[in-house]
């Protein structure tokens, strides 16, 4: 399953959300994405911000108290740039999930070993579709190799029960988990 395949939504804000006077203590405006300059509004000779959701001859200045509809400007950029990123990976789905399987590459990251997709350079989170674009990949030995957990048997460090050990394909650390005492143990 992919994040596209299960019809994801676009992220909503409430536009018209207004804050308590509790969620406003100490916030100031910071010119959210509302206010525009006196400037762009044809006046020159004016300073200041003009909020769209004040009357045009309020001027806003940044230490102003935030109004009700505070919103500052961090979250809606943001919010602006999930946006955008979900809708250029719906894009990049459209067009690539149709596609004839290609040979996913595996590289170094400075840890470890992990696998690229070759189209978007993400980690496809999948040796048999990427995550982000769609692109199908050639299950050929590198990649079934990678994908085959490695085990090892050896002993609980607390116990000393027998128990199985995972080896991670990324990095090669080991982990396990004990029927016995519950003692878990990555190294």
């Amino acid at each position: 399953m992919t994040m596209f395949s299960d019809g994801i939504q676009d992220p909503e804000y409430d536009y018209t959300k207004k804050l308590t006077p509790e969620e406003l203590e100490g916030k100031t405006c910071e010119r959210c994405y509302r206010c525009e300059t006196r400037a762009a509004g044809g006046f020159p000779e004016k300073s200041g911000y003009h909020c769209t959701m004040q009357p045009f001859d309020h001027d806003i200045h940044p230490e102003d108290k935030a109004c009700e509809y505070y919103w500052d400007r961090r979250e809606f950029e943001e919010y602006e740039k999930n946006v955008t990123a979900k809708r250029r990976r719906k894009e990049l789905w459209e067009k690539y999930q149709n596609k004839p399987p290609i040979k996913i590459r595996f590289v170094f990251d400075g840890y470890g070993r992990s696998p690229e997709c070759p189209v978007c350079g993400e980690m496809p989170y999948s040796l048999q579709q990427c995550h982000w674009c769609g692109q199908h990949f050639i299950q050929d030995k590198e990649t079934k190799e990678y994908d085959t957990p490695k085990t090892e048997q050896g002993r609980c460090p607390n116990c000393g029960k027998p128990i199985t050990i995972m080896i991670s394909s990324y990095n090669g650390h080991k982990s396990g988990h004990c029927d016995s005492c519950g003692c878990r143990f990555m190294a």
